[in-house]
């Protein structure tokens, strides 16, 4: 009987995170998800608690699991920036692979929710962890500066989550994007020459 029930809450999540990853939460609809699960609505509800709840079942792993492994992201550090870039690709991709609709979902489906700051919550934990790890006393120029870059990268990596290309091509893409914004970033942040 219990396999039976978990089989059931699979079944549930699976068709709620497909309708919102369609129509978003506003425009999904748990009649929907309840038919698409094969359950009646009434047992839907005894799982959960309608459209919010279901919601955050779906998401809540991602909304709080992402900004731990940006933390982690950025203590991993190499001199040698493809090493750094190899190491963030592999752990981004990582990350896709765990949470990729889900995040996706986060980021475009999630208006008129709790959840709706997702994408504003990644860039200013992205802007604390860039300006700590190079601005001791950061200007208001700097501040901009850094908010504007990592906007830039942020919005870079969402547009390759959502592309439908494989996992290769992400990662290769994703290295691309990794290298571009952040090799040599020490004396490109500051606005220093580089040697060569």
């Amino acid at each position: 009987m219990q396999y039976k029930k978990k089989e059931i809450n699979e079944k549930i999540l699976a068709a709620g995170r497909k309708e919102y990853f369609e129509k978003g939460y506003r425009g999904g609809n748990i009649s929907v998800i309840a038919a698409n699960a094969g359950v009646p609505v009434g047992n839907l509800y005894r799982y959960y608690d309608g459209k919010m709840g279901l919601l955050t079942a779906i998401v809540k792993p991602a909304y709080t699991q992402v900004p731990k492994i940006i933390d982690e992201l950025f203590s991993t550090s190499d001199r040698d920036a493809k090493n750094s870039a190899r190491l963030l690709t592999g752990k981004l991709s990582e990350l896709f692979e765990k949470y990729g609709e889900d995040i996706l979902i986060l980021v475009d489906k999630c208006a008129s929710t709790r959840y709706e700051d997702f994408f504003d919550k990644l860039i200013d934990k992205c802007d604390a962890q860039l300006l700590k790890n190079f601005f001791e006393n950061p200007s208001e120029s700097d501040l901009l500066f850094c908010h504007t870059v990592v906007r830039s990268f942020i919005t870079s990596v969402f547009d390759v989550l959502r592309k439908d290309m494989s996992k290769e091509e992400k990662e290769a893409l994703l290295e691309r994007l990794l290298l571009f914004y952040f090799a040599d970033i020490e004396q490109r942040i500051k606005g220093e020459p580089n040697e060569q």
